[in-house]
């Protein structure tokens, strides 16, 4: 019930869970792998995408449906540290998500409201991929148009599945 109610916060808990455990039991996997991630899959009911409404949002939900665009793999921001202008100073690292942007009210060290520099070296970033899908062509009610959904892949699952893919 809590995975698939609150997906964001429990796959936080595994992923940690299964971070210290594994890196516990194998030391020497952190050079092999630096992040593990906890997958689910089979637990969940398909719903179809023409389905989807408001109640499904922050919820965790399992479609299928066919790929039929995807744009290439590119950086994002995840961990950002920014130089002032004024007296070099680094600030951060701030933490980058998805609702809201970044930007450093003043410098610590001299007080002042900027201008701020992203410092590009000490910043770090992670890939993200947008793909669409479509309803399968089978599922889709006689006389009407399938419908499609975008969704954002970050990390190790980019570069998973190419326009045409089953998924």
């Amino acid at each position: 019930f809590f995975l698939l109610g609150a997906p964001e916060q429990t796959l936080k808990i595994f992923h940690e869970a299964l971070t210290e455990l594994c890196f516990e039991l194998y030391p020497n996997h952190r050079a092999i792998e630096k992040e593990l991630f906890v997958r689910v899959s089979n637990c969940l009911q398909n719903d179809n995408i023409r389905d989807l409404r408001v109640e499904h949002l922050n919820k965790l939900i399992g479609i299928s449906g066919v790929v039929t665009t995807s744009t290439g793999v590119l950086p994002q921001l995840s961990v950002i540290k920014f130089n002032c202008q004024k007296c070099g100073f680094t600030l951060g690292p701030f933490t980058q998500n998805q609702e809201n942007e970044i930007k450093p009210g003043s410098c610590p060290e001299c007080q002042s409201n900027g201008p701020f520099e992203l410092n590009m070296e000490e910043t770090l970033y992670r890939n993200y991929q947008r793909i669409s899908i479509q309803e399968s062509p089978g599922t889709v009610p006689p006389g009407r148009i399938p419908r499609s959904k975008e969704i954002l892949l970050l990390g190790d699952l980019c570069d998973t599945c190419r326009p045409g893919d089953e998924i």
